[in-house]
């Protein structure tokens, strides 16, 4: 019986597709892809779910184009020797490809690729958060004066974000770091209340973030004229509710 991917391996997998993991974490991640069948199996299946999603255009495709070409992509011979997990895991790729495909047409379908980035952006900044807690520290840059912090993504950024100290409201700044977002560098600051760490990622421009909980962490997002917000922790969502208001209180650009 096979084991059940677990949400953090998950969200491992996510970020070594798209090249953001450091090298011992990828060194590590590459050792337990040889070894573990299943695990392996599941990123087989995100690849091979990139390049189908990739291989479909954007433009107005015919419904029977559409459901010919991925129909196509689950018709692939699957080799006689491949394991259970890796005939399971494509099995299950091409049902839900198909299904939408089938059932949605080029515009739904597109509409769900779309909905995907959206969700992709929050599995982004969720996994660097997990990565930044796995590391000896989760900053770059140590520092508890956002004078000191916003001339340092200054340096390293096109445009830097608000960095806003909320030490009265009971969330300690203490660092920041540069994250990588569906391939751009973004600015991520560092908060801590109690033992607790929230790491709040600062998107450029309005991005459309759903929001909720990913892997036992509460993801909470926000927008000004100018950022989108993404804060993430394993504190309580109320709490979480309670940093918004007091960063919204206080940020200026």
């Amino acid at each position: 019986m096979m084991s059940p991917i677990r949400d953090e391996d998950r969200l491992l997998l996510q970020a070594h597709a798209d090249g953001e993991l450091d090298p011992a974490s990828v060194s590590g991640l590459e050792r337990r892809l040889a070894s573990e069948p299943e695990l392996r199996a599941q990123y087989e299946a995100i690849l091979s779910l990139r390049r189908l999603i990739r291989s479909i255009p954007d433009d107005d495709v015919p419904l029977e184009r559409l459901r010919a070409k991925v129909t196509s992509a689950i018709d692939r011979p699957i080799p006689e020797r491949a394991s259970p997990a890796r005939k399971n895991s494509w099995c299950a790729l091409a049902a839900a490809a198909l299904v939408g495909a089938v059932l949605s047409g080029t515009g739904t379908f597109i509409g769900l690729q779309q909905q995907t980035n959206r969700q992709e952006i929050e599995t982004f900044v969720v996994s660097n958060h997990i990565r930044s807690l796995l590391a000896e520290k989760p900053f770059d840059v140590a520092s508890s004066d956002r004078h000191t912090i916003k001339p340092w993504f200054t340096t390293k950024l096109p445009e830097s974000p608000p960095v806003v100290d909320l030490g009265g409201s009971g969330f300690t700044l203490v660092g920041a770091r540069i994250d990588v977002v569906a391939g751009d560098p973004v600015a991520s600051v560092v908060y801590r209340r109690g033992r607790h760490t929230i790491s709040l990622t600062t998107l450029l421009g309005l991005r459309e973030v759903p929001g909720g909980s990913i892997s036992g962490y509460h993801v909470k997002t926000w927008r000004d004229a100018h950022f989108t917000y993404v804060a993430v922790s394993d504190l309580p969502d109320e709490t979480l509710d309670d940093f918004k208001r007091a960063f919204t209180a206080l940020a200026t650009n």
